[in-house]
């Protein structure tokens, strides 16, 4: 075995391992979210994307320096998640699961940084590609019509508030890059991002979130540069993850449609709310989650759903899929990884990754987008090193600037 490991070492490096199997899943799940979909069948990039996963599990296994113990929660963890994806296998999304936990658990000694800059610019290509296809008609441009409501443009996209929340998520990337110098023209482009969102998709909940993201960051990059206030704000940032959880199981539990104020919230939240309240009755709670037969409006096939909405059935809360679809096991350990990684950066005074939790977490509130590799790459900073790296250069140039 140590013979075996060896030669791996020699010949292979596991950062670069890593980033090759990252890069090629990040590739087929963005995919996966478009309407490229509608013209091939997916089965076969599905198993073909089970090779990334086998890489990181030779780099765990064969490349890592964990110890028995180590090795053998990795072990527990990885075991979990693939019971839980078992479980709920009968949903599309249901290997979301599986692949997270491996790409969290084989981060390890993959610099953060490159991590992030491997998704932002194959993100950025590929979003750029995708609207670019859909423009010219290459690919279908899906545009929906609500009453009361402009039309709303997926522009490549499954659905809308898919592209909006893929632009969210770039914009948390480009914060992560050039974080603690974001500077006032980045703020003017994510301000006009969270517009384009508006007028081009109706995507309420990314615009809003973008303009609070505006506000979450400069709090941040103040509280990094040493302002008291801010870093007193900062400091409690990773309380979102949980309170938000809380809000939206608690309200799911005991929504009550003869409730006005619930009606209305309801209401404002375009009927999520009521179908968060649907799933806890029709699927209960359980350990390792539930097969969830669900009927979504993404897509050329959703399309006519959308026009049949007696028949529409889906989960958008992040919590309230890990609770229902994944069970209250994974729901629990995935957010004390939010919880850890926030808490621990906010240990370090680092207030960047605590930040983007806030964020995410808001966007998990009523988007389903927090366990997509295409999405959301911040919870392989768990185990990922030098995410602190702005402190470091700060703590350096401090102790040069005395030895001055």
């Amino acid at each position: 075995m140590s013979t075996l490991k060896n030669f791996f070492n020699r010949e292979i490096n596991g950062t670069g391992l890593y980033l090759i199997a990252f890069s090629f899943c990040l590739v087929i799940s963005f995919i996966f979210t478009t309407t490229f979909t509608d013209y091939f069948h997916t089965r076969p990039l599905q198993l073909l994307s089970y090779l990334g996963i086998g890489l990181v599990l030779v780099k765990i296994y064969l490349l890592d320096n964990y110890n028995y113990k180590q090795l053998s929660g990795i072990s527990i963890l990885l075991f979990f998640s693939f019971i839980s994806w078992r479980h709920s296998q009968s949903n599309t999304q249901s290997n979301l699961i599986l692949y997270m936990m491996v790409f969290i658990l084989g981060a390890k000694d993959v610099e953060f940084k490159k991590i992030v800059e491997v998704f932002y610019k194959i993100s950025l290509i590929m979003m750029l590609g995708v609207i670019l296809y859909s423009l010219l008609g290459i690919i279908t441009n899906l545009a929906y019509f609500t009453p009361g409501r402009p039309i709303r443009y997926a522009l490549g996209m499954l659905y809308p508030t898919d592209m909006a929340s893929h632009i969210l998520f770039l914009i948390l990337a480009k914060c992560y890059l050039v974080f603690p110098n974001i500077k006032w023209y980045h703020y003017s482009i994510f301000l006009l991002l969270a517009l384009f969102m508006k007028v081009v998709a109706d995507a309420r909940l990314s615009a809003y979130t973008t303009v609070l993201l505006v506000i979450i960051m400069f709090i941040a990059e103040r509280a990094q540069k040493g302002n008291k206030l801010c870093k007193i704000l900062a400091s409690f940032y990773w309380t979102a993850t949980p309170l938000l959880a809380f809000i939206a199981t608690v309200t799911a539990l005991s929504f009550d449609m003869n409730n006005h104020i619930m009606r209305k919230v309801n209401d404002l939240l375009s009927g999520r709310l009521l179908l968060s309240y649907q799933a806890f009755q029709r699927y209960g709670i359980s350990l390792f989650g539930e097969p969830v037969i669900e009927h979504g409006s993404g897509g050329i096939k959703g399309m006519k759903m959308f026009f049949n909405q007696s028949r529409y059935f889906y989960i958008d809360s992040s919590f309230i899929r890990l609770f229902i679809i994944y069970g209250i096991l994974m729901f629990l350990i995935f957010l004390a990884f939010m919880m850890i990684i926030a808490i621990r950066s906010t240990y370090h005074h680092s207030y960047i990754l605590p930040a983007i939790m806030f964020v995410v977490a808001i966007s998990c509130l009523l988007e389903q987008h927090l366990l997509d590799l295409s999405f959301n790459p911040f919870l392989l900073s768990l185990l990922a090193t030098n995410t602190y790296k702005w402190r470091e250069k700060n703590e350096k140039s401090d102790r040069n600037s005395i030895l001055q």
